[in-house]
């Protein structure tokens, strides 16, 4: 069995720029797991310093997604009452594992609900690279339908090749179009179909170009679903999303930002693991 590393595998999700919200999620929940596995602080007050720096270093990593700050409370939670470092470390890796087999079963259940609204549909639109649209578009084909799914590439980082390449290898017929060519085929599609990194109740937070799409969607009365989880509901208490600020033009050579906030009411509606909530 090959040896977990936490520290390397914290630097590689300190650098991942292709993996969605729900997979850095379980990857953060492992790190985590892995580190509290050879943490050999004395005092359990040292224990959970040691797990603070951890834990700002990933939320750090990725702060516009959601669900690293859903680990990070659940491990905060696990070690508050803890009595000494061997408590600590019991609570914490159970907690983890219940974490991790939580979001996999709402990973699950969401993607079902989604792969119900395509039973119609022949073809569709993404954006960006979704684990979740991935998922749903895999019950599809499992049941033995394809489709047709148009993937923009998503500049910048480009995650739509990836998703063109899954969706591809599921037997759909995927078609890999520059941003601005994908939406000009958007009054064709069925319905467009996009996960998130994180939502309230006034909207989504996507990679950015979802907002674009989400308004040409509304005007040609296409239908504009987005697929989530609760895990990536963003919480109240750490005060609004950096894409909701507003943010200047980037001037040369500075990083275009990656995401972008989207209103609810350019929603169709939000899949979530307990169901289908239209939009009023």
């Amino acid at each position: 069995m090959e040896r977990f590393d936490w520290r390397e595998e914290l630097k590689a999700y300190q650098e991942d720029r292709t993996s969605g919200a729900m997979a850095l999620a379980s990857q953060a929940a492992r790190i985590i797991e892995g580190w509290a596995q050879t943490a050999s602080a004395d005092q359990v007050e040292d224990f959970r310093s040691e797990l603070e720096g951890l834990l700002q270093a990933i939320l750090r990593a990725h702060p516009d997604m959601a669900p690293p700050l859903h680990v990070a409370e659940a491990a905060r939670r696990a070690v508050r009452e803890a009595a000494d470092p061997a408590a600590a470390r019991a609570g914490l890796i159970s907690a983890l594992q219940r974490f991790r087999h939580q979001l996999e079963a709402h990973e699950k259940a969401a993607a079902r609900h989604a792969a119900s609204l395509l039973r119609s549909a022949r073809t569709i639109l993404t954006h960006s690279r979704s684990g979740l649209v991935a998922r749903a578009l895999a019950f599809t084909a499992e049941k033995g339908r394809s489709l047709q799914v148009l993937c923009p590439v998503a500049e910048p980082g480009g995650e739509g090749r990836r998703m063109f390449e899954e969706v591809a290898a599921m037997g759909h017929t995927a078609i890999l179009l520059p941003d601005l060519v994908a939406m000009h085929w958007l009054p064709q599609v069925d319905l467009v179909l996009v996960g998130a990194d994180a939502w309230d109740e006034e909207g989504i937070v996507n990679k950015i170009g979802t907002l674009p799409l989400a308004v040409l969607a509304r005007a040609f009365q296409r239908p504009f679903f987005v697929v989530a989880t609760s895990e990536k509901r963003w919480p109240a208490g750490v005060g609004p999303h950096p894409a909701r600020a507003g943010r200047p033009l980037p001037l040369a050579g500075e990083e275009i930002p990656w995401f972008e906030f989207v209103p609810r009411s350019y929603l169709t509606g939000l899949i979530l693991e307990d169901g289908v909530y239209l939009s009023g």
